[in-house]
């Protein structure tokens, strides 16, 4: 934990740098609409993350780390995409 907060602070900074760099952002084209699934499957990542840090069941620890690096991977894939527009 020491060093992935830290990490996801600086992929989180970083992420809104680049939104912010998009002149005219339109939410209704292609790029914006998958900039807007990024930035929430990027946000759930962090969320799932986080439940799996304070989970104390293994179950927990299962579904939240599971869920936490599918949306990583989906965060990735869509960051991806974005780079071919």
């Amino acid at each position: 934990n020491l060093i992935a907060w830290p990490a996801y602070l600086v992929l989180v900074m970083t992420g809104i740098w680049n939104v912010l760099a998009v002149p005219d952002l339109d939410v209704t084209t292609a790029y914006g609409k998958t900039l807007m699934v990024k930035v929430v499957v990027a946000v759930f990542s962090g969320l799932a993350a986080f439940l799996h840090s304070i989970s104390r069941s293994r179950t927990g620890l299962a579904v939240w780390g599971a869920l936490s690096a599918l949306s990583a991977v989906a965060a990735l894939f869509l960051g991806v995409l974005l780079a071919q527009y």
